[in-house]
């Protein structure tokens, strides 16, 4: 009797527990599922094992309920479900992983030159073995890729781009103050502050991309600022040197040319405060010596000059004495006194009469050039027929020198001029020439043999 009333109650009982394993073993399983979405597995790929959860929770025994007949109390009734979920799982880990490489690459090349955090995280690359551990790497680093990217951007944007991954201007900045200050140290003058820049802008160089956009303006500022304040230093250096080289000469000048001694007295002074304001080390001290020092410098200049034309004007006008400034081979034709004076260097060398253009054919006035030079040259009238007073015949002349090209002037010889026609009031007698220079043999023959293409010839009345 015991045992027809007990069978029943075990086997309810068995039923009872079958359902809460089964229960329990499902629930266990959604948990996972949920865990695995969180952890980045898309719902749909794990439809299909939910679907096989729902069938077994649907399935029917008559009018009762699988869970009941389960014996999910002695083994495992979700066997597919889970090898399902697991290859799902299994696949998603594959291609977490394989994300986390590729978003580390691109990571430490986000971060730039002096990217410091990539072994850190590729430790914790290689310490990840779940999943979870996976995704959540994935999610930070792909957070912070997109912050030092952003950073480089501006930065690249701010620098006018990046060179070896460092902002450009502030790279340029540096090389050139770099050999500035080598150039100031080279001349003995201070390089300051151009060495406080440098090691600013050394250190500034070091940090990563949020840090140097955060600190980019004020850095390229002082490394602009400096190398600014050291090249005017060393400019200035060079602008004094250069005027105090060129003073002994000017002072000469202005004593020879007797140029007034307070453009003299000037400048002497200036070259002294230029040295002064060396000595001191003073920036505006030597900007302000520098600046007299050009001024009384570009006076004397200015006077010295002066005086130096008109000292060659009258020289040259006179015919006699050495001139400055003008060509090494320099030929001058006074047609006032029918004369001309061949300066070799600067100085005379020949001196001789000359015939020179009748009043009708003045020979022309001006800064002329040798354009040629003929052994004979045969000349020909340009005036016809034989009637015109002008009209000349057919004559060669020797050693002559083309001037003018566009009339046809020459320097030659004449030897149908007797030698005491030529000289003062000749161009208005018998052999006065048709615009043409005359010129006796022998001193014809020194000037051609000397004279060179472009030698400079001035005709002045």
């Amino acid at each position: 009797m015991a045992a027809v009333v007990l069978g029943p109650v075990a086997l309810a009982g068995l039923g009872v527990a079958d359902v809460a394993a089964f229960n329990s073993r499902a629930v266990g399983l959604e948990q996972s599922w949920a865990a695995a979405e969180s952890a980045g597995v898309s719902p749909g790929q794990l439809a299909s094992a939910r679907a096989s959860l729902g069938a077994l929770r649907d399935r029917r025994i008559g009018f009762l309920p699988y869970s009941i007949f389960s014996g999910a109390l002695l083994f495992d009734p979700f066997g597919e479900a889970e090898t399902m979920s697991a290859g799902v799982q299994s696949q998603a880990l594959t291609q977490a992983r394989a994300r986390a490489r590729e978003d580390l690459a691109r990571l430490k090349d986000a971060g730039g030159p002096n990217y410091t955090a990539y072994e850190q995280h590729a430790a914790a690359m290689a310490n990840a073995r779940q999943l979870a551990d996976y995704v959540r790497l994935v999610r930070a680093w792909e957070a912070e890729a997109r912050q030092l990217g952003d950073a480089r951007d501006a930065l690249s944007t701010a620098s006018g781009g990046l060179k070896d991954g460092l902002p450009k201007d502030v790279m340029d900045g540096v090389s050139r103050l770099q050999a500035v200050v080598s150039v100031a140290t080279n001349a003995k003058l201070s390089t300051d502050p151009g060495g406080q820049a440098l090691t600013h802008a050394q250190d500034y160089l070091k940090g990563q991309y949020p840090e140097l956009l955060a600190q980019h303006d004020a850095v390229a500022a002082e490394v602009r600022s400096a190398g600014d304040t050291v090249q005017h230093r060393v400019d200035l250096r060079t602008q004094a040197d250069q005027l105090m080289g060129r003073l002994p000469d000017l002072l000469t000048l202005a004593s020879k040319y007797s140029v007034a001694s307070t453009y003299q007295s000037r400048a002497a002074q200036a070259k002294a405060g230029v040295q002064a304001a060396e000595q001191a080390g003073d920036d505006a001290k030597m900007d302000a010596a520098t600046t007299e020092l050009k001024q009384s410098v570009g006076q004397l200049s200015s006077a010295v000059t002066s005086a130096q034309k008109t000292a060659t004007a009258t020289a040259l006008a006179t015919g006699a004495g050495c001139v400055d400034g003008e060509p090494a081979q320099l030929i001058v034709v006074h047609t006032a006194t029918q004369k001309l004076v061949a300066y070799n260097n600067g100085c005379p060398f020949l001196t001789t009469l000359v015939t020179t253009g009748r009043p009708a054919l003045p020979t022309d006035v001006g800064t002329f050039t040798i354009h040629a030079k003929y052994g004979d040259y045969l000349m020909r009238s340009p005036w016809q027929p034989s009637t015109n007073p002008l009209w000349y015949p057919d004559t060669v002349v020797h050693d002559a020198m083309l001037v003018v090209p566009a009339d046809g002037t020459f320097i030659h010889s004449a030897e149908w001029e007797p030698a005491s026609a030529y000289g003062p009031g000749s161009e208005n007698g018998p052999y006065a020439s048709h615009g043409c220079v005359h010129v006796q043999n022998g001193p014809l023959a020194t000037l051609y043999n000397w004279a060179q293409i472009g030698a400079t010839v001035i005709v002045m009345s």
